[in-house]
């Protein structure tokens, strides 16, 4: 069983229009169209497991105000088992206002530190071996120093941090963001950050970094990198309780956790393509095929443009490598390239066909292959199936080559 811990609140939106500036102080002034509520913080995150996980408790606590009734009302029309302590003193709520265009204008936070033991010990008293609990914690106060330490032994414990690093000693997987890790360690470097982990015994680190993807690093020194685009950023409220989610469902389900963290990172980039805390579904989980395909791409001709079609049909994204210019030298010759890797990599990003260029500096893009885990590899004419860098990692499928078509063809009329 999957159990949330940590601090709830009641997220309200307020949607109006900002036409002009108040004469009684130099401030906007926006009128009311309508408003919403929807469940935050620990229970946005409950909200999410019980969508794709079906079972979930919730352990939390609210006050006794219209903001707590409220939350409980919502809660009522949810699937989630939940273990509400009705002992705060204020609940926690977040006022969005969003002028036209979606843009938020304000936010207005309500919130008291809580102070009891009560719901930490109405979990310890249902916890079970096998279960997971996620620990939703935005320094509201039912996370304390101690909370962790009386947990990690029983079961494994995820966390999504906000407090100072020792709080979550012991911890199975922890996940800052990229500023909350800095906050903490300073820059973000692989071989340190697994010293660290070992110092603070957490088996699994995932370091979230917006659109830059996430870092996942095992205290046995496995590193992978993940990213996916999102199409457009509109609003990256709940993206945190997503990646959570996401791992916490799989972990559930016996998969691994750089699986796991591969799936959320695609699903977190789904949440943050919509307005306001969203719920993921299933259908966010479905991560779309990834064609991989490289080369030098020094003057793009007729030969490239239809592999490049090629592959992009092949799956749902095509990401593409390119030899960095010393790279291209080593294999090549002093002369070439004829265009820099900025130049290559400009023209690549302009066709319509391609989602993502990268760049790498040795001989082969084994690494890129390896971090990217593409589903299908595509190369030219000239190669077999078995000879393609990569090929043990995904399906390869050739591409025949286009007659009377040659980058060296071009450079020599050019050069005649």
């Amino acid at each position: 069983m999957i159990k949330i811990y940590g601090d709830i609140m009641l997220d309200r939106w307020v949607y109006g229009s900002c036409d002009r500036v108040s004469p009684e102080a130099p401030v906007i002034v926006m009128k009311e169209d309508n408003y919403s509520y929807s469940i935050g913080g620990a229970g946005n995150l409950a909200t999410n497991l019980c969508s794709i996980n079906g079972k979930v408790e919730l352990y939390s606590c609210v006050a006794g105000d219209k903001e707590g009734y409220k939350l409980l009302d919502l809660l009522k029309d949810t699937a989630i088992d939940n273990h509400i302590s009705v002992d705060a003193k204020m609940t926690t709520t977040k006022t969005r206002f969003i002028g036209q265009g979606g843009q938020q204008v304000l936010r207005w936070d309500r919130e008291r530190l809580y102070q009891s033991d009560n719901v930490i010990e109405k979990l310890l008293d249902n916890i079970k071996k096998d279960d997971i609990i996620c620990i939703s914690d935005y320094a509201k106060g039912t996370v304390k120093a101690n909370t962790v330490q009386q947990l990690f032994r029983k079961c494994k414990v995820l966390v999504d941090p906000k407090q100072h690093e020792y709080f979550y000693d012991g911890a199975y997987l922890v996940k800052p963001n990229m500023k909350e890790y800095k906050n903490w360690f300073g820059e973000f470097d692989e071989i340190d950050a697994t010293n660290i982990m070992r110092k603070h015994n957490w088996q699994w680190l995932v370091v979230t970094d917006g659109a830059n993807g996430m870092h996942v690093l095992c205290e046995d020194t496995r590193y992978k990198h993940f990213k996916e685009p999102a199409n457009q950023i509109v609003d990256v409220t709940g993206a945190g309780d997503t990646v959570l989610a996401v791992i916490a469902h799989f972990l559930d389900k016996g998969k691994d956790v750089f699986e796991a963290c591969e799936i959320a990172c695609y699903a977190s980039a789904r949440a943050v393509e919509r307005q306001g805390t969203t719920v993921i579904t299933k259908s966010d989980l479905k991560k779309r095929s990834v064609v991989w395909t490289n080369g030098v791409f020094d003057v793009l001709h007729k030969g490239h443009l239809e592999l490049l079609k090629f592959a992009s049909k092949q799956g749902d994204r095509l990401i593409v490598g390119i030899n960095s210019d010393a790279s291209v030298k080593r294999l090549k010759g002093e002369h070439r390239p004829i265009n820099t890797v900025e130049e290559r990599k400009a023209q690549l990003e302009s066709l319509p066909w391609i989602d993502q260029v990268m760049i790498f500096d040795e001989d082969t893009p084994i690494q890129k292959i390896e971090s990217v885990q593409p589903d299908i590899i595509v190369k030219g004419g000239d190669y077999v199936p078995a000879t393609v860098v990569g090929n043990e990692l995904a399906e390869v499928k050739i591409f025949p080559t286009v007659q009377g078509v040659s980058t060296s063809k071009i450079i020599g009329k050019i050069q005649q």
